[in-house]
């Protein structure tokens, strides 16, 4: 079998620096104007590494959406499997700390659902989505269902869409438009944010907690 071109030789990081590269630039521009030379060049490895890594710029794309989305899927699954997502205050506070972890996710999914056609990176999300995303959120809603918490007059697939439009906001809205309202993601404000959507949507979609069923 022939050599795949650009293959590093002993310990390298290449392919992450790549990865980082990649967010920042798949984030400031449109899919059609990132170049995988510049990208490349900003990560300080040979243009080459990329044909070897992930075989063409689409496949680069894809593996940047899916290791921003590795670590937030895979936390929120095991907060779900081990019970820390009993109540509504757990799901959304569980949400906002594992999205801190990967805060690009959103607006990488943002930028490329925004586009028209079957383009390759578009195609490439609504792969992950229908692969990883969607389970977690039937997983998640499952469990709800399960407890009761649920209001009795309430669409749970109509609840499971403002659930997460509501949890999603902050994360693609535009640097610029956060600057302008004085909002900076960071952790302190998003465990107030927690609190306030829980009070939201405590009062919209779910029964009040300690509420007895109707």
């Amino acid at each position: 079998m022939a050599k795949r071109p650009g293959r590093p030789t002993g310990t390298s990081r290449a392919r992450e620096a790549l990865i980082e590269e990649a967010t920042r630039f798949f984030l400031s521009k449109p899919y059609d104007k990132v170049s995988t030379r510049k990208i490349a060049e900003s990560a300080s490895v040979d243009v080459a590494l990329i044909r070897y890594y992930f075989g063409n710029k689409a496949g680069l794309f894809e593996a940047t959406v899916r290791e921003n989305a590795a670590p937030i899927i895979a936390n929120l699954r095991q907060a779900i499997q081990d019970g820390r997502v009993e109540t509504l205050n757990d799901a959304v506070e569980a949400f906002y700390k594992v999205m801190s972890v990967g805060p690009n996710l959103p607006s990488l999914i943002f930028r490329c659902m925004m586009l028209d056609g079957q383009d390759q990176q578009r195609q490439a999300i609504e792969k992950l989505f229908h692969d990883i995303i969607l389970p977690v959120q039937q997983m998640l809603f499952a469990r709800f269902q399960e407890k009761g918490v649920l209001r009795d007059d309430i669409d749970p697939e109509l609840a499971r869409m403002s659930f997460f439009s509501l949890m999603v906001l902050p994360f693609i809205m535009p640097q610029g438009m956060a600057a302008l309202q004085g909002i900076s993601l960071n952790e302190s404000y998003l465990l107030r944010l927690a609190g306030h959507n829980a009070a939201l949507l405590q009062h919209g979609i779910f029964k009040v907690q300690g509420e007895p069923p109707l």
